[in-house]
């Protein structure tokens, strides 16, 4: 375990403190009955150009709880639901009580474009507040996260141009650094409340193994709301492996035989965005950045809880660590593998959901195929697996979001393409039944329940 205090180079962090406004769009009254409804939306994306890529925008469909819970019940969000703004899919998150969506489009000329939404049953999504343009800071393409109730922070990391010496054809690779921002914004009255920008570069020894951060996500703030942790993805360039461009200069190819870095997360003083760190975990070689959802999460004993990958070939798959709430550094006595939890090999979280008292739920594939469910205790590192219809041809890459409402957990299950249902899971016993059924149509994919 290191906590490696910017000897990786904290060159000039930035921060400030910003606010915008503009004309709000009336929502227009909720009625007392209206507003004591706990909606729950379910989220399916479009097929662009290949089946299941998710890439032509986002459905959404607000249901009532008995609804979900109704197999008898049935919807199709891609012609029944409300089409959100987003060139690709949409990064959606929700408020704990359902009433509100948020969404940071994705890509596009809106690209980084944030919109509140008001959760009214059916397709009724109606915009409320202001829209923030988040995209000056983030890019057109942020990653972001719900990091807390009412709080949302969203992420840029991207690795710099390769700093090298000598001359054609004999380039010397010297070092990679990453260019990190981070802003933090109030989901409640939508605005940026603070901006940081800095330049990251990993240990000595890390630089000379061609190591660096080529992406960050799944931002979450800590109990005490001091902390904000960042997921981090770690690439190594070939530093023997270039080609040379038309202007001359040399360009390094990714090295995807090497070792894996160690797992790592980005830590931030919060509110502040200041005093960045780097926390580096021994427990296990692979990301802790995801894909497309929450990888951690603030669990009932105070601490993180953060899922890895699994990417390092051999490494024993997917493992969920803890950072300690003492220390606000890696816990290095603490390791749930779920290979081992579940007798496989080359396990793989899509995504998960901590959902109190030690126990999980967790969406995963094996070796790169199909689509698995489990429970999982973290207390005594055991796990259950459910049996699903046509798990073997699932497919959980775009999943964005597992749905938690009093002991209920709401997960949306269909293969691509294919009709399938909004499962519920008890979250204190186990128990599994079949809700809502998902009407589907060729090449999109139902990929979230809030």
């Amino acid at each position: 375990m290191k906590m490696n205090m910017l000897k990786f180079a904290l060159i000039g962090a930035v921060v400030s403190t910003i606010s915008f406004s503009s004309c709000t769009k009336d929502s227009g009254p909720v009625t007392e009955n209206e507003d004591n409804v706990r909606w729950v939306t379910v989220s399916g994306a479009l097929m662009d150009t290949e089946p299941g890529d998710g890439n032509a925008g986002t459905m959404v469909f607000a249901m009532k709880l008995e609804d979900v819970k109704n197999p008898a019940f049935s919807v199709n969000v891609f012609d029944q639901g409300q089409h959100v703004k987003s060139s690709r899919t949409a990064r959606l998150q929700a408020s704990s009580d359902g009433k509100y969506l948020y969404n940071i489009q994705y890509t596009g000329d809106d690209g980084g474009m944030f919109q509140k939404y008001r959760v009214r049953g059916g397709k009724n999504l109606v915009p409320e507040g202001p829209e923030v343009q988040t995209a000056i800071y983030v890019s057109t393409s942020p990653r972001w996260l719900k990091a807390a109730e009412g709080i949302g922070v969203a992420v840029r990391g991207t690795g710099n141009d390769v700093v090298f010496t000598g001359e054609k054809p004999k380039f010397v690779y010297k070092e990679r650094s990453s260019k990190i921002d981070v802003i933090s914004l109030d989901l409640n009255n939508p605005q940026i409340t603070k901006t940081t920008s800095y330049e990251l570069k990993l240990t000595p020894e890390e630089i000379e193994k061609g190591y660096y951060v080529s992406r960050i996500d799944v931002p979450v703030i800590n109990k005490a709301g001091n902390k904000v942790f960042i997921g981090a993805a770690v690439t190594m360039d070939n530093k023997s492996s270039f080609t040379i461009g038309t202007d001359g200069k040399p360009t390094w190819s990714e090295d995807r035989t090497g070792q894996k870095s160690w797992a790592k997360t980005l830590v931030l003083d919060y509110p502040s965005l200041t005093n960045p760190k780097v926390l580096t975990s021994n427990k296990t070689r692979g990301n802790t950045n995801g894909y497309r959802s929450t990888m951690q999460y603030v669990g009932t004993d105070g601490h993180v809880y953060q899922a890895t990958s699994g990417e390092a070939a051999g490494d024993g798959g997917s493992k969920i660590l803890r950072i300690s709430s003492a220390t606000n550094d890696y816990d290095n006595s603490f390791a749930f593998s779920l290979d081992q939890a579940l007798g496989v090999k080359d396990s793989y979280i899509e995504t998960w959901k901590y959902v109190g008292d030690g126990i999980g739920f967790v969406v995963y594939n094996i070796a790169g195929k199909g689509g698995y469910i489990a429970r999982i205790d973290l207390k005594n590192n055991t796990a259950k697996k459910y049996t699903i219809p046509n798990e073997d041809e699932l497919k959980f890459r775009q999943i964005q979001n597992i749905s938690l409402e009093g002991d209920d957990v709401f997960i949306a299950i269909a293969p691509v393409g294919k009709d399938g249902n909004i499962y519920v899971f008890n979250r204190k016993t186990g128990d599994m039944a079949v809700g809502a059924k998902l009407i589907n149509k060729t090449g999109n994919q139902y990929i979230g329940v809030y």
